[in-house]
């Protein structure tokens, strides 16, 4: 307990207290409770029932209680924490000063206590505490840091500081018991959205071991992957990889600033897909991709080939010697570009803004340089359709599923399907980004082989329920129809016997498809689900891309030779060059290709600026310059544009959007109109907000400039312009009616 001084007591006269409730706050607060037997006994007895120790407020509510009946004292506690604020200042406690300096310490750039955290964490794990929850995972690592902080900074009376650190919290709390639902908003993505949006890639490295932070950032891109950005993850990976006190790696993306306004709260919750991992793989120059063939080009096969060998580098550095690679999802994945996000070997975490479609969807893939691969995603199919298979869980997945996903048109699977099909591991609140990166960062300096078990810890302690899966909504059926199918026309036959829209959609699709690509994609997830590695799945990934490719080359009647399913092993042998496909120098690549990173020219083709949220926002430069209806003399010269032409000025989103507003007259406001803070009443949408003046608008004319003044008459008075006959003569035709 906090001494309190008599002269501490003198200065709370001054508190809105009456004498009788200052006297019981003070006995309250003095009252020995270490050597009352009869409160400690009480005590042991309720911390042995709950097997934890009572939280402050516990401990104080437990206290007002017992002084309550024993003493017949009744002690408000919200006036008691208001009046012991006032008399425990710093200066009252010698260590709060020291409590406040241990809580401002930077840990993290401090290289003898990062070195010592990883024995900490791996004793932990022995002690098989890999499951704690977020609060106790906190207070374990508050307790190295103390511990290192008395014995190399300075000493201090760590009891004591939870007891300080109790109080400034329940001080601090708001009055809602139920406030931590609503409150607990988290740290969000930190200020990764002020970086430099010309930059790429950021590979930052801890001041001893720990996790190297890979951060792509191009938003403006859609994060999309070109041969020169896939050449600088890998050179961020394999410099990681080199350095030894490097125990896992930590690959978040800026997938853009979502630009919904705030909810009304009886709305119904709707995600906008508008946030970007990646936007899929992508040429240079959209002429590469030949225009009637979906491959075949130099450049594509290349691009497709450094694909595979990156995925193939992440893999081969989280298995050996066990680095862990942390992947945060937090936006929509192309499919050509999938591998990277829920691939093998990594540590997936996702949000509600990951998603992803095994069919095409053209509103947001159909890009001019877009490497459209009709085969991309099979190894991820592959792994959900022997996880079927092997799925003894009540709501287990249906067989067939991977075909299910391959044919099911506009599915988009988000957080808990991705779960589900085991697509990712850890499902996460947006919201809580930061607070996780810190977490996960905080322990990754454990050793292997320990470190994927530390990260998972911290990993675990903030996960969250994701909900229930669609999948499951059409689980009997998925089975029926796909389960045991030995080929597309079965599936179809099967989906005959169900006269819904689901089976219909399903149908539809197919039947679209052109007919050989739906039988090679249905024999494709076949093979791969029986195959064993990564490597043996893009091998035949690769097989089908270039040969259907050459398949869409031929002749007519070549086609139709191959229509039949005993030519379709055609398309599944070994090619030649197929050993180098997982083996692409990087290293040797990049020095002739330079490190131009095309971001212009892939923003230009994405189109995939953020939206403004007015039209104003839509011209920079205009953004803020509400009111003004004439273009600026400082408007900047745009080459080729005469803003003279009014056509001209159509093509400016700020200036076109005003262009009606300014034909209209508007009101003027009285010189003697309140004037009301933040209400700029230039703008006609304050005018609208006022009653009084947006009645005037429609129902009152304008005083022409030159009427004559009259002593003692106000013409923005609407009874004062009716005694005018001029004026009441020009009233509005509705209001004459």
């Amino acid at each position: 307990m906090v001494a309190v001084t008599a002269e501490v007591f003198k200065t709370t006269t001054s508190l809105p207290f009456t004498p009788a409730e200052l006297g019981d706050f003070h006995r309250f607060h003095a009252y020995d409770w270490d050597n009352d037997t009869d409160f400690q006994a009480g005590l042991k007895t309720i911390a042995e029932a709950k097997t934890i120790e009572p939280s402050f407020s516990e401990l104080l509510k437990m206290k007002q209680y017992y002084f309550s009946t024993r003493q017949d004292v009744r002690i408000n506690l919200d006036d008691y924490l208001s009046w012991r604020k006032h008399i425990e200042q710093p200066s009252d406690d010698p260590n709060v000063p020291i409590f406040k300096r241990f809580d401002e310490y930077d840990f993290d750039n401090d290289v003898k206590f990062q070195q010592g955290l990883p024995s900490f964490i791996g004793q932990l794990l022995k002690d098989g505490k890999n499951t704690m929850d977020k609060a106790t995972l906190q207070k374990e690592i508050t307790k190295a840091k103390a511990f290192y902080y008395a014995r190399f900074v300075e000493l201090f009376d760590f009891p004591a500081y939870v007891i300080w650190k109790e109080m400034e919290k329940s001080l601090a709390a708001p009055a809602c018991p139920y406030a931590h639902l609503w409150q607990n908003k988290g740290k969000g993505s930190g200020s990764e959205l002020a970086e430099d949006s010309k930059k790429f890639l950021t590979s930052t490295y801890p001041v001893s071991a720990g996790a190297a932070q890979v951060h792509i950032h191009s938003p403006a891109t859609r994060n999309k992957l070109t041969g020169v950005r896939l050449a600088k993850i890998s050179e961020a990976i394999t410099g990681a990889s080199e350095k030894e006190a490097i125990t896992s790696i930590y690959w978040t993306v800026n997938t853009g600033k979502s630009t919904q306004t705030e909810r009304d709260p009886e709305s119904q919750i709707v995600t906008k897909d508008e946030k970007w991992f990646s936007g899929g793989l992508v040429v240079k120059d959209p002429k590469d991709l030949e225009s009637t063939t979906t491959m075949g080009s130099a450049a594509s096969t290349e691009l497709l080939q450094q694909y595979y060998s990156l995925v193939k580098q992440v893999t081969d550095f989280s298995t050996e010697p066990q680095r862990p690679v942390v992947v945060v999802v937090d936006g929509i994945v192309s499919l050509s570009s999938a591998y990277l996000a829920f691939g093998t070997g990594a540590q997936r975490v996702i949000t509600e803004n990951a998603t992803l479609s095994f069919t095409p969807l053209q509103e947001l893939d159909d890009t001019p340089n877009q490497l459209k691969n009709p085969f991309a995603g099979l190894y991820l199919l592959s792994k959900v359709q022997s996880r079927a298979l092997s799925d003894t869980s009540p709501r287990s997945l249906p067989r067939g599923v991977g075909h299910y996903l391959a044919f099911c048109p506009d599915y988009i699977l988000r957080g808990p399907d991705l779960r589900k099909l085991g697509l990712a591991d850890f499902f996460v609140s947006s919201a809580k980004l930061k607070d996780i990166e810190e977490s996960v960062l905080s322990i990754a300096g454990c050793p292997p082989p320990h470190t994927v078990k530390a990260i998972r810890m911290a990993l675990n302690a903030e996960i969250v329920y994701p909900g229930p899966a669609k999948i499951d909504v059409w689980r009997m059926e998925i089975q029926a129809c796909f389960g045991d199918a030995k080929s597309v026309d079965e599936i179809v036959t099967n989906l005959e016997k169900y006269n819904n829209n689901w089976s219909k959609s399903i149908r539809g699709y197919i039947a679209n498809l052109e007919p050989l690509l739906a039988k090679l994609l249905f024999e494709g997830i076949k093979r791969a689900s029986e195959a064993s590695t990564f490597e043996d799945v893009v091998r035949i990934e690769s097989r089908l891309t270039r040969r259907y490719h050459d398949y869409m080359s031929q002749s007519q009647e070549n086609k139709e030779a191959l229509e039949s399913m005993d030519d379709l092993s055609k398309f599944f042998e070994p090619l030649e060059d197929e050993k180098d496909l997982l083996r692409f120098p990087f290293a040797e690549w990049i020095k002739e290709h330079g490190e131009d990173d095309e971001a212009e020219e892939l923003a230009s083709a994405t189109g995939a600026q953020e939206p403004a949220q007015d039209p104003a926002q839509a011209c920079p430069y205009l953004a803020g310059k509400q009111g003004q209806s004439a273009v600026p003399t400082d408007h900047p010269n745009i080459p080729g544009v005469d803003f003279s032409d009014p056509e001209a000025i159509k093509s400016c989103p700020f200036l076109s959007s005003k262009a009606e507003a300014d034909a209209q007259e508007t009101l003027a406001v009285p010189a003697d109109h309140p004037v009301i803070p933040g209400v700029d009443f230039n703008d006609p949408e304050a005018v609208k907000a006022c009653p009084f003046l947006s009645a005037k608008r429609e129902e009152t004319p304008a005083v022409p400039a030159d009427h004559p003044a009259i002593p003692g008459v106000d013409f923005s008075n609407p009874e004062a312009m009716k005694a005018c006959p001029f004026l009441s003569s020009q009233a509005p035709q509705s209001e004459a009616q």
